[in-house]
């Protein structure tokens, strides 16, 4: 998920427009820039996290639900 999000706007016409669009920046309008892609970055690694903590959970109930047939069929002998 990540990766696509970052991909996004990363073909070779869209990257020539962001280099040219950057040398008109100035050098505090560039630091804003760097920390508006920081948080960007931060909010996709936390939706990933997000996303693994979902599917870990999902994991443990499966595993507690097939120790109980385990334990249903054994006692069942």
């Amino acid at each position: 998920m990540c990766e696509e999000h970052l991909m996004v706007g990363k073909g070779p016409i869209m990257q020539t427009a962001m280099v040219e669009m950057w040398e008109l920046l100035t050098v505090e309008q560039k630091k804003k820039v760097a920390v508006m892609r920081m948080d960007m970055i931060i909010k996709l690694m936390e939706i990933k996290i997000s996303d693994l903590e979902k599917m870990i959970s999902l994991k443990k109930t499966a595993i507690a639900d097939v120790q109980k047939i385990k334990e249903m069929m054994q006692q069942g002998k």
